[in-house]
């Protein structure tokens, strides 16, 4: 019960698990690394089943970011049905450790000092906490969605989509986002600039249909979903403009390049970049720089993709929308496995898309750590040698 505790989502779906599964039992790491000491080795894949529900009049509460741990509550609630109970499928939920700071957790909302500000007419859907990160967006951002699919009659032209957003979300960011290629998902979805709302004050809903995430993510354990997964195949589908995955010919290989990153989180930096793309190149792989592309233009270049190779991060990720089971090659080093959970997520999302993950670990000796930067090289020989055994 204690570990309970520590992953509310677990007590929270607990009657909705399908299966949980050992992440280091479905990563191939091809050069023999040694991940005992990195969170992956202890994570545990988790799949279930999401639900949703419809509340007539419920107050929204704007979002509040913290790095405090109370020792009672764990979630803070921003969604109350009309009798000012938790809604809790609202919540921006993901399991978290003994120590992990990096989410918001709150004691409960102090709503009977809460006053609604504003009162919605109208029907809405709601679409969970808006985090403009490419990575989150193409996880939490998208993937409730999942229930319009599966239920499109509880959906119409007059529907407004509602998010929650960052306390900091001003007219800038707001204008930014708007603007931005992410928007090119929402578009696909029939979300549009206009009907959109954010959750800036207290609210309250005439009608509004909340579905739960479909995709719990963290550093450790992490909880999917088939319908989220039904959600990144549509998109790919719509944006890449076929009408059967089956009949798709997937024989493209794709390296993605971080070439373009100027500030790469966590000072990941590979120096030899330049020398892994020739490399893969040479061996008959598309290089592709994510941030040149169009979403669209990438979700084609995704659809007869069959192996794709990157460091884990939100680039690779793109992988949970190639449409058939493809490899994923994730290239990195121990440090930045250790404080980096991109590896995790990717063998989570490999799982759910029925995909195959591959990890390749570069060798000590070309490990640089310099203040708050990570700095490596692949050896192009050494990773020849072991790619050789999966192409």
């Amino acid at each position: 019960m204690k570990n309970d505790y520590w992953d509310p989502v677990k007590k929270r779906i607990s009657t909705r698990l399908d299966y949980s599964l050992a992440l280091k039992n479905h990563i191939n790491f091809i050069c023999g690394s040694d991940i005992s000491e990195t969170r992956l080795y202890n994570s545990q894949f988790t799949k279930f089943s999401p639900t949703y529900c419809i509340e007539e009049n419920p107050l929204f509460l704007p979002y509040k970011e913290t790095h405090h741990i109370p020792k009672s509550y764990f979630f803070e609630h921003w969604a109350y049905d009309k009798h000012l109970n938790p809604i809790l499928i609202a919540d921006h939920y993901k399991p978290v450790l003994k120590g992990y700071k990096d989410h918001s957790e709150l004691p409960v909302y102090p709503f009977k000092a809460v006053f609604p500000s504003e009162h919605m007419k109208g029907n809405y859907y709601y679409m969970g906490m808006l985090n403009p990160h490419y990575g989150h967006f193409i996880q939490e951002g998208v993937t409730r969605f999942w229930l319009a699919l599966k239920k499109p009659s509880l959906v119409n032209k007059n529907t407004k989509f509602v998010y929650h957003v960052f306390e900091n979300f001003n007219e800038q960011q707001k204008n930014a986002f708007l603007n931005s290629n992410m928007m090119q998902y929402l578009a696909v979805l029939g979300i549009n600039r206009d009907n959109i709302v954010f959750i800036k004050k207290p609210t309250t809903f005439e009608h509004i249909i909340v579905p739960e995430s479909g995709i719990s993510i963290s550093d450790g354990n992490c909880y999917l979903t088939d319908e989220a997964r039904l959600v990144w195949l549509h998109l790919n589908k719509m944006m890449a403009g076929y009408e059967n995955k089956n009949s798709i010919v997937s024989n493209k290989r794709v390296y993605l390049s971080r070439r373009a990153v100027k500030a790469p989180i966590q000072g990941r930096i590979l120096l030899n970049e330049d020398e892994v793309e020739s490399y893969f190149r040479s061996i008959g792989f598309e290089i592709i720089v994510p941030e040149d592309l169009s979403q669209i233009d990438m979700q084609k270049a995704l659809s007869t993709t069959n192996f794709i190779a990157g460091s884990p991060g939100s680039g690779l990720q793109n992988s949970f929308f190639i449409p058939n089971p493809a490899k994923t090659l994730g290239i990195t080093c121990l440090p930045i496995m250790k404080i980096n959970p991109g590896i995790n997520h990717q063998v989570n999302t490999d799982l759910i898309c029925g995909h195959k993950t591959y990890g390749y670990n570069t060798s000590t000796n070309n490990i640089f750590q310099k203040n708050n930067s990570i700095e490596w090289k692949v050896s192009i020989n050494n990773l020849d040698k072991c790619l050789a055994t999966v192409l």
